[in-house]
């Protein structure tokens, strides 16, 4: 891709927009002139070329010109010396803060390379809520980057970014309508991922370019005369789809290039809608259509507002083609996406009303930014948002809400408000009752039902399918994470100190807390409590430093595994797990794989160093060679209703019926199974394996003294570890 010359675009624009002030633009390229003086790409050219290159693609879209003014400055702000302040002095704060929007977080640390993406995802993501030109910036500065890929001399690397090109950038260029640059980043992805198959989808092409050409001109010119025999006027255009579109119906139908149906895809422009329709009858007439393939997106248009009509029909020496059918209007827009909405006045971007609120319904995708607290959670968030197409909802009250395919009453609950999600318990859906999974289905009207008793749980970010909803359940999740163990660290450290006759109020009497949290790089005592409760400090290490010196003893063995229930008898309610520690499995209790503990067994609880408390059983072997500091004893809690995954073996005589029996067993139970794997093993008995949902170790004792009563088991087996 050659880059233009500042001359070809002054007068692209000019083209387009002949009242504009150009002097942004000129200001712009001297100021990007002097920022990457000296600086070179890797391919070896003035590192110059890109933003010129950028600015380009933008003039190409018809881009105001502080867009394209942002396009020559998208690279100044980062490894340059020019300050975002002498940028504002030079060119002002329209374009500075678009720049800054685009520009890479460089400054900040991040645990990995996967986070700072993500960061510097978010940071785009925030600026494209305030500024939709900032994301076309980054498309055009993405398209240039992947068109001299080749440059960069790894081939990881040009993997990883085509990689992160088609999971992101692809997606989000088709949410705006971008048809042109999603189409040409996908075949640059394809090419960079999947060479092989690129280049023999191009060498095809290549070799049946003279037959594909004289078929799309007997195409173009049947539905010409056919449609103005019938007296519609209209435009006719075909060509082949592109490579990415094969590429993925190769991958997907499992058939050759030659193989692939529908490989033209043709349009056909009418001057208005009802001509449309008209259009869409007489070829009907003409050639058969293909059942099932028949779409209608000028009633309801796609999100990213295209509309037309789509239609594959069996055209001469019985290919299948595809007919798009729509108006001027709508060809610009399916081209040009949210580009081909925006109107110029002396050459700067204006919007009528209507067009505001076309923005502001794609503005809505990166409102998740705004709560995200964890850069990775909004990356998979906006991925799900992107991906979707939408379904369309009712409130009892006729009000419509868009969502996309798949979403949940969750979703529909916390779209509503905040407290309306945390307490829902269900939903009526068109009158009838239906779980907090039922996925919404357009047309559905939806009746949220609430409970004050309700909160939100783990499993419910797996139940959500929007970005708004993924985000207010984490953040509530990580909140009562952090109350609660902010609560249990206070209690283990204050069970620590009545071992030495002190309590924490003494502790905060004796003025011995100041220290502490200066020892331990705090300023408040509740990170200190939560570090505790996470398992990365000792009760006895935060006792130790609270006490006079000399106060402080280690604990005898027997000490160590004495009874501290008391410690969790304020989780009793709140509980989420069976063991009283926390709200949140997975959070700060998980339970051993090396003994699977159930209910009614006796257990004992291991801090672990930055992994909460794993709770083993009292029997298990692994507790010999752990540092009794680092034992707490825990309880079941025998008022939860969570059930366990448990794993059974049993050896049996291969013969036809014994899984159907055992089956039966498990159904006399009530024991639901999770995963069944049997083997046959020669002259020796059979082995079946069985995973099974579990209440307490109770159950799995029946179980087991059930199974051991049909005839041709020989011996069942509890697996551990």
């Amino acid at each position: 891709m050659q880059s233009p010359t500042i001359s070809d675009i002054v007068d692209q624009i000019r083209s387009y927009a002949p009242d504009a002030d150009i002097q942004p633009v000129m200001t712009a390229y001297l100021l990007a002139a002097r920022a990457h003086q000296g600086q070179m790409r890797k391919s070896g050219e003035p590192y110059l070329t890109h933003p010129m290159a950028v600015a380009g693609i933008l003039a190409d879209m018809r881009m105001d010109v502080e867009t394209i003014a942002t396009a020559l400055l998208h690279d100044a702000l980062e490894d340059n010396p020019i300050t975002r302040a002498q940028m504002e002095a030079e060119i002002g704060k329209e374009i500075t803060s678009l720049v800054d929007g685009v520009t890479k977080i460089g400054k900040l640390r991040f645990r990995s390379k996967e986070e700072l993406a993500a960061e510097n995802f978010r940071k785009m993501m925030l600026a494209m809520s305030r500024d939709l030109r900032v994301i076309l910036v980054k498309l055009a500065d993405r398209l240039h980057n992947m068109s001299t890929l080749e440059g960069h001399g790894n081939a990881d690397k040009e993997k990883q970014i085509a990689r992160e090109t088609m999971e992101i950038y692809v997606p989000i260029a088709n949410r705006l309508g971008l048809t042109s640059i999603k189409a040409r980043l996908e075949d640059l992805c394809v090419q960079v991922l999947h060479p092989g198959e690129y280049e023999q989808i191009e060498g095809w092409l290549q070799d049946t370019q003279a037959d594909r050409d004289a078929y799309i001109a007997e195409i173009v010119g049947e539905l010409k005369s056919r449609l103005a025999a019938s007296g519609v006027q209209c435009k006719v255009k075909g060509r082949a789809k592109h490579i990415a579109s094969i590429w993925r119906k190769i991958d997907r139908q499992g058939v050759k290039v030659e193989e692939v149906p529908d490989l033209l895809a043709f349009r056909v422009i009418c001057d208005d809608i009802g001509t449309c329709y008209l259009a869409l009858g007489l070829i009907h007439a003409a050639f058969p259509p293909v059942p099932d393939r028949i779409k209608d997106y000028v009633a309801r248009p796609k999100p990213n507002g295209y509309q037309s009509l789509h239609t594959t029909v069996i055209g001469p020496k019985g290919r299948r083609v595809e007919i798009q059918i729509r108006t001027a209007d709508m060809d610009r827009v399916a081209d040009e996406g949210i580009a081909a909405h925006w109107k110029y006045k002396e050459g700067h971007l204006g919007l009528t009303p209507d067009e505001v609120i076309r923005i502001a319904r794609i503005r809505e995708l990166f409102d998740a930014a705004r709560e995200a607290e964890d850069a990775t959670d909004f990356m998979e968030s906006v991925k799900v948002e992107f991906y979707a197409d939408e379904v369309f909802v009712f409130t009892p009250m006729g009000d419509v809400k868009r969502f996309p395919q798949g979403a949940t009453t969750l979703d529909f609950a916390y779209a509503v408000h905040t407290d309306v999600g945390h307490h829902c318990i269900g939903a009526k859906v068109n009158g009838r009752m239906v779980p907090l999974k039922y996925e919404l289905q357009s047309g559905d009207t939806v009746e949220i039902l609430t409970s004050e008793s309700q909160r939100p749980s783990r499993d419910w970010v797996n139940l959500a399918r929007t970005g708004r909803a993924m985000q207010k359940i984490r953040r509530y999740l990580r909140h009562e994470e952090l109350e609660q163990a902010v609560r249990l660290g206070r209690d283990m450290v204050e069970a620590e100190l009545k071992r030495h006759a002190w309590t924490m109020a003494k502790v905060l009497r004796e003025g011995r807390l100041k220290e502490t949290l200066k020892k331990r790089h705090h300023k408040e005592i509740d990170p200190l409590l939560v570090e505790v409760a996470r398992g990365h400090l000792t009760p006895g290490a935060v006792a130790h430093d609270l006490l006079p010196e000399g106060v402080w003893h280690p604990r005898s063995e027997e000490q160590a595994s004495g009874p501290l229930q008391a410690i969790f008898s304020r989780f009793r309610k709140s509980s989420q797990s069976p063991v009283l520690i926390t709200g949140e499995d997975g959070l700060l209790v998980q339970f051993a794989r090396c003994c699977n503990p159930l209910p009614g067994e006796p257990v004992l609880g291991f801090i672990t160093r930055g992994r909460g408390i794993t709770v083993h059983r009292t029997t298990c072997s692994q507790l010999g060679g752990m540092d009794p500091e680092r034992q707490i004893a825990v309880e079941w809690d025998q008022t939860g209703e969570t059930r366990h995954s448990g794993e059974i073996k049993i050896y049996c005589t291969d013969r036809p019926g014994m899984l159907a029996n055992i089956t039966k067993v498990c159904e006399q139970c009530g024991v639901n199974i999770n995963r069944a794997e049997a083997k046959g093993a020669g002259e020796s008995p059979a082995c079946v394996t069985l995973e099974v949902e579990l209440r307490d170790v109770a159950e799995l004792n029946r179980l087991i003294a059930n199974m051991e009563k049909l005839p041709g088991v020989e011996a069942v087996h509890r697996t551990v570890g």
